[in-house]
């Protein structure tokens, strides 16, 4: 794991920032830690804005820590219209098949566009831990919230990152 540096890169765009654990604070991290440990709930201070997670499990139903999904949407309990989905590793482990699940869930949306307006996610993972990112037609329900949930994206990572 690298440091204190979380990449982030934003599928669409292929646009990637480095966000350190500092850019997070303590107490944003301590009010999405029950949404994760419930696997759903509203964002706070975003009324109307939902989390939903999936982690991945063992054969006992246990979590396996290292890797999981989330996505972000208007409705709750993984809504068939989320606006952001996301995959996070913090796992060097988890890294490779966490990947593969980014690549193979990106796909759809990436064939769907007009060839050349998007570019192709890169083969390999950054370094752990990163998150991977993409906006679904969706979106355009966000409107102005839109940078406000970019900055989320990075905190529930954290935060999962933390728990």
């Amino acid at each position: 794991m690298t440091d204190d540096l979380l990449y982030h890169l934003t599928l669409n765009t292929g646009h990637v920032a480095q966000t350190p654990r500092s850019a997070v604070a303590q107490s944003v991290i301590d009010q999405l830690l029950p949404i994760i440990d419930a696997d759903h709930g509203p964002v706070p201070g975003l009324p109307g804005w939902y989390l939903d997670f999936i982690f991945p499990l063992s054969t006992s139903g246990a979590r396996i820590p290292g890797a999981a999904f989330f996505q972000i949407a208007k409705e709750p309990n993984l809504s068939k219209q989320p606006v952001v989905m996301a995959f996070a590793a913090w796992s060097d482990a988890m890294s490779q098949a966490a990947w593969s699940q980014v690549l193979t869930g990106y796909a759809p949306i990436l064939a769907s566009l007009p060839p050349g307006s998007a570019r192709q996610p890169p083969a390999e993972p950054p370094p752990s831990p990163w998150l991977a990112v993409w906006l679904t037609a969706a979106a355009t329900l966000a409107g102005g919230v839109l940078p406000l949930l970019g900055d989320l994206e990075y905190c529930v990572a954290w935060a999962m990152i933390d728990a």
